[in-house]
């Protein structure tokens, strides 16, 4: 990459801009990841810090730091993931980033702490964990639990799902990539009857898209964790499945706005692909 690029947070908040050459481009499936972003993988790019800079909304960010190693910030009025400057190579969340980079991710990394919802379709490079040279294993422990229970990533936030969900949807809309911060979002609906908060509510904080039909995200203002967000229409909650400390067998799996999916993603999976959403006639079976 040797062009420029400007990013922002989903609220435009907070904006900044990149020019190449990058030290990495990776998809993580490490469990902290999963947590921050909602996702099943975080997709991150190392910017030598020469080559970054912010262009507002410094003191809009909350820096939450997950580990001795790395920080986590993010928006606090949209809680979209922005970059980490605490290092001496900036982690840029590739699904903030505006244009097309000319570039693509070069590897998997943290395979071995891959979510069993998780496919890997394409013919990138993997790595059970860091590359080598590119830093020591971390130990992350996973949170175990009895049924089908969620929670952020500092542990502020727990939920609970009476029902197991099945279905998984794959949104490549550009508010998903910028609210999390990644290629796409990964989402489950289940009936709002059937969720509920056990721990944490008052930590939730919720961001309506201006104009955004029904587009709204949730998060721990504590760790900037997406967290299920109530769709009162429909009368369910879109859970964020990288929330999720209970994995479940993904029956139905589609991808939806593929027309608005990023330049550097390759969308190799074999599942129902739709430019936008869906045929009605065809909700219910991917929602």
């Amino acid at each position: 990459m040797n062009n420029t690029n400007q990013g922002a947070c989903l609220c435009g908040t907070v904006r900044f801009e990149i020019r190449g050459p990058n030290k990495w481009f990776t998809h993580c499936h490490c469990s902290m990841c999963r947590k921050h972003h909602g996702v099943l993988y975080g997709t991150s790019i190392g910017i030598e810090r020469q080559n970054f800079k912010w262009l507002q909304g410094e003191a809009d960010i909350v820096h939450y730091r997950s580990s001795p190693a790395f920080e986590r910030p993010f928006c606090k009025h949209c809680g979209s993931v922005v970059p980490d400057t605490s290092t001496d190579v900036v982690v840029v969340p590739a699904g903030a980033v505006e244009g097309d980079m000319e570039m693509q991710p070069r590897a998997h990394i943290f395979v071995a702490s891959k979510s069993p919802m998780a496919e890997i379709t394409d013919a990138l490079k993997q790595f059970d964990a860091y590359p080598p040279g590119y830093g020591a294993v971390l130990p992350t422990p996973e949170r175990k639990a009895d049924g089908v229970q969620g929670s952020c990533l500092c542990g502020e936030v727990e939920f609970v799902i009476d029902v197991v969900p099945t279905r998984l949807v794959q949104c490549h809309c550009s508010r998903c990539r910028k609210s999390r911060g990644a290629a796409h979002g990964a989402n489950t609906f289940v009936d709002a009857a059937s969720f509920r908060y056990t721990r944490g509510a008052d930590h939730v904080r919720e961001f309506k898209f201006p104009g955004g039909f029904m587009f709204a995200t949730s998060f721990c203002d504590c760790c900037g964790s997406k967290l299920p967000t109530l769709f009162a229409p429909m009368k369910k909650y879109m859970v964020p499945v990288g929330a999720l400390d209970t994995p479940f067998t993904v029956t139905s799996r589609v991808n939806i706005y593929v027309d608005s999916k990023a330049p550097w993603f390759a969308l190799t999976d074999s599942h129902p692909k739709f430019a936008e959403l869906p045929p009605r006639e065809r909700f219910a079976e991917f929602f």
